[in-house]
Formats: C-alpha cells, sequence, structure tokens
C-alpha cells in the first residue's frame, strides 16, 4: 500500500513480503512516480526479518532515489497507510522532498558529552555544526537503541539548547538484548547509539502525544518525597490515600488496576490555573512499601511542591484519547503527511481490532503518506518539554510551510 500527496513532495509504502528484496521491490514500485527525485530525507523502518540486509537496503534506495538524508531503524512492527504489521516481516518507508529546509542528520557517536557537561549550549555543535546560533530549528527526528542510549541526559540536554522544539521519534524495539537492533544512518550501519535529523528552515509541523490515560481520583500535592520516591500527597501517607482512591472508585476502574495497574500523571506546568487532558506527565507505579506507607514512581523528576493525579489506561480510553488529539490535529488545515510511533504494548496488545491507531490517523488526517514504527519507547513533547514515553502514540505531522511550526496539539 502507498500514498502521496498530488506534488510529490511525499509518500510512503509498505510491504510485508519475508524476502528483503521482494520488499525493497514492491515499495520502490509503490513510490515510482509518487516522489520527486533526489529526495531530501528518507526513513526506512523494517522488522527484525530484515535486519541483516541493511547494506541491501541502502544501496537499492540509493540507486533509485538519491536520498540526500537517509535512516533506517529495526522494529518489533512497522506502520503505514491505515495499516500496522505486527508479529510479522516489514518494510515501510517514508520519502519527503522539503523545498527550503535544511536537514542535518547525526549520531549520538558525534556528540561530545564532556563538553555538554559543562556547556550544554555545545550541544548545537554536535548536533548542528557549522550552523549559526539562531539556526530555525523546527523540530529533531531521534530514534535510539534502549540499551545503548542515555536518553535521560541526551533529551534535558537538546532541551537546554533549544527550548520548546519538538523531538519525535521512538526506540528501536526489534531485540530484547544489547546489540540486537540495527541503527543506519546515510549507509553506516551501528548496532547501538542514536541516529537522527534536524529540521530547520520553512517547514510546518505539528506534535501530538496520546497518552491513553485518563485521571481517577482528585489532584494532590506532594508533601513528601525523595528522588523516585513519594512519601505523602496533601500531608496523608501516599499508600494511605490510594488506598482510599481504590475504596471510592467503581467496580470497572478497580479492575483496571488490578490488570493494568495504576499510573501517576505528573503535571508539567503548574502556572496554568487548571489542568486538563495533556498537562501530565503520566508514569507506572513501580512498587510500594506496606509498612513505610510511601511508593515509588518511573519517574526520578518527582519533588515536593508538584501536583500529581493517579490515572487508568484501557483500550477505549486509549482509543478515545487519540481520536480526540487528532480532531485537533485539524484545526491546523489539511495535512501534507505524518510519521507515527506507536507502543510495542499497544496494537493488538491493546485494541480489539487491528490496525488501531494507524487507521485513527487516516481517518482523521485523510489518505496522506504515513509511517512509523511499535516503538520500546515513543519520544514526544508533554508541555513543550521532551520525554521517552510507554504505552502512547506519537505523532508529527507535516503541513506546508510560511506558519508557525511545533506546535503541540494536545489541548
Amino acid at each position: 500500500m502507498s500514498a502521496t500527496t498530488t506534488d510529490k513532495r511525499f509518500a510512503s509504502a509498505i510491504s510485508d513480503a519475508p524476502d528483503t528484496k521482494d520488499a525493497l521491490g514492491q515499495v520502490l514500485a509503490d513510490l515510482a512516480g509518487k516522489i520527486t527525485t533526489p529526495v531530501d530525507l528518507l526513513l526506512v523502518f523494517v522488522t527484525a526479518h530484515h535486519r541483516d540486509h541493511f547494506e541491501t537496503i541502502h544501496r537499492r534506495f540509493d540507486d533509485a532515489l538519491s536520498p540526500r538524508v537517509s535512516i533506517a531503524v529495526t522494529a518489533a512492527g512497522v506502520i503505514g497507510v491505515g495499516r500496522e504489521l505486527e508479529d510479522s516481516p516489514g518494510l515501510s518507508v517514508f520519502a519527503a522532498n522539503l523545498p527550503g529546509v535544511t536537514a542535518h542528520p547525526f549520531s549520538y557517536e558525534q556528540i561530545d558529552w564532556p563538553a555538554i557537561i559543562d556547556h550544554p549550549e555545545a550541544m548545537r555543535e554536535s548536533l548542528t555544526p557549522d550552523q549559526p546560533d539562531d539556526l530555525d530549528l523546527k523540530a529533531i527526528l531521534l530514534f535510539a537503541d534502549p540499551f545503548s542510549t542515555p536518553m535521560v541526559s541526551l533529551l534535558p540536554a537538546i532541551g537546554e539548547c533549544w527550548p520548546d522544539l519538538p523531538v519525535v521519534g521512538g526506540m528501536a524495539s526489534a531485540a530484547n538484548k544489547p546489540e540486537g537492533n540495527r541503527l543506519m544512518i546515510n549507509g553506516q550501519v551501528m548496532r547501538e547509539g542514536a541516529v537522527g535529523v534536524a529540521l530547520a528552515g520553512d517547514v510546518e509541523v505539528h506534535t501530538t502525544l496520546s497518552q491513553g490515560c485518563r485521571p481517577i481520583g482528585k489532584p494532590y500535592v506532594i508533601t513528601g518525597a525523595k528522588r523516585h520516591l513519594v512519601y505523602q500527597l496533601g500531608g496523608k501517607g501516599a499508600l494511605d490515600e490510594i488506598q482510599e482512591l481504590i475504596h471510592d472508585i467503581d467496580d470497572d476502574d478497580r479492575e483496571l488496576i488490578q490488570s493494568r495497574g495504576l499510573m501517576i500523571g505528573r503535571v508539567i506546568n503548574e502556572y496554568k490555573d487548571h489542568f486538563g487532558r495533556g498537562d501530565f506527565l503520566i508514569r507506572h507505579l513501580v512498587g510500594v512499601d506496606q509498612e513505610a506507607g510511601y511508593v515509588a514512581v518511573n519517574d526520578p523528576q518527582v519533588r515536593v511542591g508538584q501536583t500529581v493525579q493517579f490515572h487508568v489506561h484501557d483500550h477505549q480510553t486509549a482509543q478515545e484519547d487519540f481520536k480526540l488529539l487528532l480532531d485537533a490535529q485539524k484545526l491546523h488545515g489539511p495535512a501534507g503527511a505524518a510519521l507515527l510511533f506507536s507502543c510495542n504494548g499497544r496494537g493488538t496488545q491493546l485494541f480489539n481490532a487491528p490496525d488501531t491507531d494507524a487507521g485513527l490517523v487516516h481517518d482523521a488526517l485523510g489518505n496522506i503518506p504515513l509511517a512509523g514504527f511499535f516503538a520500546a519507547g515513543e519520544i514526544g513533547p508533554v508541555g513543550h518539554q521532551n520525554f521517552v514515553h510507554g504505552h502512547t502514540a506519537s505523532l508529527l505531522v507535516f503541513r506546508n510551510g510560511q506558519a508557525d511550526s511545533g506546535s503541540d496539539d494536545t489541548p
């Protein structure tokens, strides 16, 4: 299946052929005549079935499309127009011509961490060397191996250098052990690290991050915490408050907590008058101490004074949340193309039907080119800060230039 816009600036294609040469033949046939060459940006997402054929993948696309920047990533499953390939061979490709846009490719190995630790602005030299400080960056696409890339340091460093800049992408997910994934940038194949591209100039992008959760109970202010441990909420023991919450909620929510666990949302922007959808960074509760009465949160940045609220997660909420946020995307006008990175715990593991996330994008934004993959962690902004998430759908939508960019469509 392929999709393209009439101006031949964007195109995508997907194949489920198990043989790499056959898959390449299918997607290249789909792309023929639908994208102007040479292309400025080529993204290729493949399942483990094609992991050992990156040289062939690079050569075929280089011969056919002559991409100025090309990136490839291995994943547990891949996404195309209205289609999600899970537990089967898959190759998904996205091609873009971006007039007036400069694409700056980079890899993790070129980042000068000793310099960045002392001077965060040195990240500019690492990702966009030989460019002025006021480079008009609009977005960064980032793909990383989860076993070797310290995202807890990388994303804040990017944020220090370019506040409010959206970073969107995902963690490679084709392997469950180190050096099992593959990353490629401009023909260089790596087993670890990260690759990405910084987009600057005349391009309009809008992001949507659907965390697929809904709040239960009431907001609390953390009154006792240390690192990832929360001792008190509103002056009372954290575990006591959770037990009271579970007692007060209905049976359906109680069953959700038993089956999927309880989540906690931390408010990103405390200066708002009220908090709603998109204001919380959602994280799992990962442990409790019954005797001490505290809980452990999968978030090292919890601290006293923050506002939090508990959340639950299920397939109906996830679908409704993404659909609502996609409705907000439509307010920005017609979309040109999109990239979608969904948690490898979504898909048929979460929803009652296949192709749900890809189908929601298609229904909301039309038959636009779409590519992406199921990630071992999705990268996207909440409250203009970038994080690695779980259970989310992270979407980047391309539109015409000459407009404000980098907006987060989370209401």
